[in-house]
């Protein structure tokens, strides 16, 4: 028997945030496990599976995370979106979140280099000065998007710096990468999304295949520089693997902070007594306030992970080959975690969300770089754009990033 709140349709996925939860908040009170039927229409057909157990209560996506022993995110059983996916496509579009140990712990380290402490201040002037030349140039204009002039330009030249891209492959990239993401959505995907996964994965490929050849004849100090020298095991990583991380990287570490960045600052905006806090001291409260636009957007919506042996998971039995979906986004409004969980707050504490992962294996590695360009971008918008007037966001449809595609605005700028 699947659940009557429906978490499988087209229909769900396409409601704003706040409507998505009024049902997620039933089943939090209720059944924060329940039993839902296949997805609607999948993008790839077939992929639908069986159906799954949604996980929707804080608690139990923090236990399915930290027991990647019984749920797991390989590949081999389709990686970790909603749908199923075929292993290979599975592996050239999640790469290392689509792997379990020792694999994953193995090719983490690889990449975990270009995201050190050490690394992120190094980088954390130039940042700053990203920001402020985005906001500037945003500012000028009288009417402009959100999304496209301010959110977005900072985390895709976050990630092509790490990567060592140059300017026209910046470019390049972004239309691709958001027809990947959000290919169920008629802006990016069109009326062919199976024909958006696709030309993304051979632009994707084409690309990085220049890169490397590039890289092994003349190395530098970038991402992809690294990774075509390294060696796991004694054996190189293919070309194909190294494209799988490219995509990896260009996805999770722009678009989810981008959407953090729209997200939080239209939350901060409808929230005055708090912008005006922000404003009067962006310094005292960075740190509450990025870690609430954090929680506030959770721009990964759903994991799914799928069972390897018997387990008891919020009352229910579940047995090996079953998906477990876990709804990050519910699990960051939960009641009994989050007093008034709808109340966008900068003091909140403690601020337990998991926007970054429910901790094990799979925390976020990019967690302190989004910090840093979350930070930086919003005491920009505050200072150059003191009246700055949001509309209401277009959101994408789709049931994987937590996506706004359009948010008209007006600057305010200082004269």
């Amino acid at each position: 028997m699947t659940d009557p709140v429906d978490l499988s349709s087209i229909a769900f996925w396409s409601r704003s945030p706040r409507e998505r939860d009024r049902s997620l908040a039933i089943l939090r009170r209720d059944r924060p496990v329940s039993r839902q039927r296949p997805l609607e229409d999948p993008v790839l057909p077939g992929a639908a599976g069986g159906g799954y157990w949604a996980v929707v209560g804080h608690a139990e996506v923090v236990a399915v995370s930290r027991d990647p022993q019984t749920y797991s995110s390989d590949a081999r059983h389709g990686g970790v979106t909603m749908e199923a996916l075929p292993p290979a496509l599975a592996r050239a579009t999640q790469s290392i979140i689509a792997m379990d140990a020792p694999e994953h712990a193995l090719l983490r380290r690889l990449v975990s280099s270009a995201f050190t402490p050490r690394r992120m201040t190094e980088m954390d002037g130039a940042i700053r000065r990203a920001a402020r030349d985005i906001v500037a140039g945003a500012g000028a204009k009288e009417e402009f998007d959100f999304v496209a002039d301010v959110a977005e330009p900072l985390p895709i030249w976050a990630i092509c710096e790490i990567l060592g891209l140059d300017e026209p492959d910046r470019t390049w990239i972004l239309p691709h990468a958001n027809a990947m993401t959000g290919c169920r959505d008629p802006e990016y995907g069109g009326a062919d999304p199976i024909g958006a996964l696709r030309d993304g994965l051979v632009a994707f490929g084409a690309l990085t295949a220049e890169l490397i050849d590039d890289r092994r004849r003349h190395p530098g100090e970038d991402l992809i520089s690294a990774l075509a020298e390294a060696e796991v095991d004694g054996e190189r990583l293919t070309d194909d693997e190294i494209a799988a991380f490219v995509i990896l990287l260009v996805i999770a570490g722009n678009e989810t902070t981008r959407h953090a960045i729209a997200h939080g600052v239209k939350a901060l905006r409808d929230t005055p007594e708090q912008w005006a806090a922000v404003a009067a001291d962006p310094e005292r409260h960075r740190e509450g306030t990025v870690e609430e636009m954090v929680r506030w957007a959770t721009p990964i919506m759903t994991f799914r992970r799928t069972v390897t042996r018997p387990a008891l998971l919020g009352g229910h039995q579940v047995a090996p080959g079953e998906s477990v979906v876990l709804f990050y986004e519910s699990a960051n409004r939960d009641e009994t975690v989050f007093t008034d969980p709808w109340r966008f707050d900068i003091g909140r504490r403690p601020n337990r969300h998991i926007a970054f992962g429910g901790g094990g294996p799979h925390f976020c590695l990019g967690a302190l770089m989004a910090r840093k360009q979350i930070g930086h971008l919003v005491a920009e918008v505050v200072r150059q754009m003191p009246a700055l007037e949001l509309a209401e966001p277009r959101y994408v449809i789709g049931n994987f990033i937590n996506a706004i595609g359009v948010m008209p605005a007006r600057s305010g700028a200082l004269a």
